[in-house]
This record gives C-alpha cells, structure tokens and sequence, in this order.
C-alpha cells in the first residue's frame, strides 16, 4: 500500500531481535553471577527488552497519517473517509479516499488504511484539501484494500516470533562460561564517595534558544532570507524546522536540524506560496517562546489538565494577517488541542463553550472589537457549541466542529460572521455593501435564559449532568416565523432533548 511498509517492517524486525538480545542478555548475567548482578543489571535489560519489543496491534502494519510539510508534500482531496469505532483510542485504523495530485504527473484516484489520531480525523475532515509526504502516497494499482478486521495480520505477529528466536539461539548457543563475569560487590564508601558526577544536565529545551539559532542559520541564506521567512517549527525532541521564501527563484528554501544533531544541508523545492506570506525575523526576535509556552500551557490546564508542550508553529496564516504562534498540546507527543499566541505575549483563551458566562463574555468582548454594538439588532444567529465528543451539530457551521461561539450579523452597511473558538483569537468575516438590518440585539440574549432552555433540555431529554456541556444551543430568527428570534438546543445527541422555546425561556415545542 505505501512504499514506506516494507521499511517500516524491517525496522520493527530489527526492534525485535535486538530486543530478544537484550532480553537474553539480562537473563544469561542473572543466572551465571552473583545475585545482585541479575538485580542491577539483569533485571533492567529484561524490563528494556520487553519495552523495546514491538506490540503486535489493529494498528501496528498500519502507517501513520502525516500531513506533508516539506516542500515536496503531495496535494491530495480527500472524497470519504471512514474512521475505525471499535474503541474509543486516539490512535484507529482509517480508510481514506482521495485525489492524488503529483506535480508533474497524472492525477489519480487512490484509497489506503493509515493510523490516524482523532485530531486529524476531525482536521481533513474540515480541510479535505491537504498534502501527504512524497513518500507515503498511495499505489496507482493498489489491489484489494485491506479491511480493518485485517490488522495486525501475520507480519504483526512476526515481531515477538522474532525476538523469541533470537533469545533462544543467543541462550543456547552462548557457553554459560560466557555469562560469568569478573566483578565483585562494591564497597559502601565506594558509592558514597566524592567520586564520579553528581546530578544530571536538565533534559529542558529552550525553545528561545532554539528560536535565536534558526534564525542565525537563516541569516547565512543571503542578505534577503530574514525578510522572507514562511514559517517555524520547534518540535518537543528538539527538531527544528524552518521554510524560507526566495524571491529570486519562487522555491522554498527548507531547513532541518533533527533532534538536536546539527543543521543538514539545506533543500530547494517549489512552493505556492509568495512573498505576501512571509514575515520578518526582527518580528518574532523579541518574543519570549518560553514565556508564552507557559501562558498558554496554564490556560489548557485549566479545562484539559495532564496536556503537555508538542509543538510550536510560526507562520502568517494568511496573506494579510498578523504572524500567529500556534503551540499544540497533547499527550505522547501527539498533538490534541491547539491555542494561538502572537509575537507580543497576548495568547488566546482557552475556555469551555458550555460554561455560558465565559462563552458570553468573550462574545461581548468580540463584538466590541468588531466594532458591533450590542443592544442595535444586527444579529440572526448567536450559537454556542460545546467541545465534547458527544455534541450534536445542529446546523453546519464554522463551530461545528471546534465548538465555540459564532455570531451571524447583518446591518445596512456590513454583514458577515464573528467567532471564538477554544484556543483561537476572535475571527471576523466581514462583508462590506448593502444589506438589511438584524433581528435581536445582543443585550437581548440572555445568560440565565440559555441556563433555563439548558436545564429544562436535560430534563426532558434525561441527560446525565456530567454531560451538561456537550450542548449546542442558539438564538436565531433564521427560518423562524414573522423573522421572531427563538432559541433552539440539543444535548449529547439526544433527540428527546431537541426543543424549540421563546427568547423568555418558554417551551414552544419539541425539535428545531
């Protein structure tokens, strides 16, 4: 399926072997030398070889879903995708259909399994045009498509085969005059001497640190590379990635220093992107990475604790907007949420849409940065849209996947859409022209009303408390009778809890 499969095997193969040896190994000191010989040394090799030891799984032949972020990714389109629901994991076998576009080249229809995380099932799910890694791309002639009761397959069984064998040869093959060691118990003042290192180099990276050595190595491009940088990449292993923009020859110019290693040679490749996409270093030189990575870890903690630092993206998400600092959380280094900063500290809130008196104020706050008032009836739809996995979607949306708060207004003179997500600066879309007045006003939304219809949904709907934030409720006038505002909920994809009630609070009927 991926050309990638058969090196991923060999890997895997030569995880197991080494991890039989190591196992053997603890094993052939322990029984041949003094007992704490098997305590201090055998026992950790034994521990490190099963750790080592690749685990036969529904994903483990399954390559990883990447997206591509080098400049020779691949574009695809996604047309369908089906996501494995036979456990609740983050990690699940995916099938996805899709367009494959090499440059160059003819355009052709492929489909494959891959491992994908849950976040980025929800993000090609948003964006279905994406790009893959050159050198994961699906076969022309793929064949029969494995299904996802086809995993792990008999590969996957191969591995604890293969370590087995290798500790069994290495055990009776190895004379046990081998295993005897020369070694005698050392002393009490031995380990208690001023001897040897104390304390250990702190495994921390600096991420500003990090930040001032791209940049120096960006400034040795030429005299223009400064001004054109496309974006920034600091990984958790201290991976350091940067793109920069030639302007001379419309390439990328792409740079990698891998887990620390030292800077590889740099690689040229075509881009889309332009000189309006790139942003300065003088922009980001002044900005505390380290400062702004605990801001925002502390305002993940407050709703997701146990997250932990993954990844730092620095780039201008669009032509014409301000340079975003995009820092992603997760767990064993897999990324589940992200919070945005920019090059001045200001980092955005990290909040729970169903607590209603955060969601409001933000909104508030929202509004007047857009410059909308908010006792004038400019809106048609004022949404709040909570961020569990067991949310209804009501209507499509921007929201509907991020959950948040989104705003549809509409006044003489502009129209357009306002929202706040989790983790993301207020976005406006703003549409200047002609165009008819709103409904409702703001002001006329209110809190304890959405904390009622809230209440009496659960109610009738027979919902758990715990699952009170998985809600999506709004005030609309959008099909709504004589254009008179309503408010319509659903909670925890329960139907029995879909209702329909007057901006006061009053049941009006069941649905929406």
């Amino acid at each position: 399926m991926h050309p990638t499969a058969g090196n991923r095997t060999v890997r895997r193969v030569i995880r197991a072997v080494v991890a039989g040896t190591m196992v053997a190994v603890g094993i052939g000191l322990g029984a041949f030398n003094a007992w704490w010989v098997a305590v201090v040394i055998g026992v950790p090799l034994i521990v490190a070889g099963i750790a080592v030891l690749p685990r036969p799984s529904r994903i483990s032949e399954l390559p990883e879903f990447r997206r591509g972020t080098s400049a020779d990714a691949v574009p695809i389109e996604v047309e369908a995708i089906t996501r494995s629901s036979l456990d609740a994991g983050e990690m699940q076998p995916t099938m996805v259909t899709a367009t494959v576009r090499p440059p160059d080249d003819t355009a052709y229809r492929g489909r494959w399994i891959s491992s994908m995380s849950r976040s980025h099932f929800h993000s090609v799910v948003d964006r279905p045009f994406t790009t893959v890694p050159a050198g994961a791309l699906p076969d022309r002639s793929p064949g029969q498509t494995p299904e996802f009761g086809d995993q792990p397959g008999r590969w996957a069984l191969v591995y604890p085969a293969a370590a087995v064998v290798a500790a069994t040869v290495l055990l009776l093959g190895v004379p046990g005059s081998v295993w005897d060691i020369d070694v005698s118990m050392p002393s009490v003042s031995g380990l208690s001497g001023d001897g040897g290192a104390s304390g250990s180099e702190d495994p921390a990276v600096d991420l500003d640190d990090r930040k001032r050595s791209v940049l120096d190595e960006i400034a040795q491009l030429g005299p223009t590379a400064s001004a054109n940088i496309l974006s920034l990449d600091l990984d958790e292993d201290d991976t350091t990635r940067a793109e920069v923009y030639d302007p001379t020859t419309g390439e990328a110019i792409t740079l990698s220093n891998y887990s620390g290693r030292g800077w590889d040679e740099p690689r040229r490749g075509t881009t889309t992107k332009r000189r309006a996409d790139t942003f300065r270093a003088d922009e980001i030189a002044g900005t505390d990475l380290g400062s702004l990575t605990t801001t925002m870890g502390s305002r993940i903690q407050a709703t997701r604790p146990g997250l932990t630092y993954v990844d730092m993206t620095i780039s201008r998400p669009a032509r014409g907007e301000p340079v975003l600092l995009v820092g992603a959380f997760g767990q064993d280094r897999m990324s589940d949420v992200e919070i945005q900063g920019r090059p001045d500290g200001q980092v955005a809130e990290f909040f729970d849409p169903g607590d209603f008196a955060t969601s409001f104020r933000l909104a508030r706050d929202a509004l007047a940065g857009a410059d909308l008032a908010t006792d004038q009836p400019n809106l048609r739809r004022f949404e709040i849209r909570g961020t569990a996995d067991n949310t209804p979607i009501m209507y499509a949306g921007q929201i509907q996947n991020s959950g948040g708060v989104l705003m549809e207004f509409t006044s003489p003179d502009r129209h357009g859409t306002l929202t706040v997500v989790p983790g993301e600066f207020p976005a406006l879309s703003d549409y200047q022209g002609r165009s008819s007045a709103g409904d409702f006003s703001f002001d006329q939304v209110r809190p304890a009303v959405f904390e009622s219809v809230r209440a009496q949904a659960m109610e009738r709907g027979a919902i758990e408390p715990f699952d009170r934030s998985a809600v999506d409720i709004e005030a609309t006038s959008i099909f709504a009778h004589d254009d008179e505002p309503v408010v319509k909920v659903e909670l925890a994809r329960e139907s029995a809890s879909a209702g329909t009630y007057s901006m006061t609070g009053q049941f009006l009927e069941t649905g929406y």
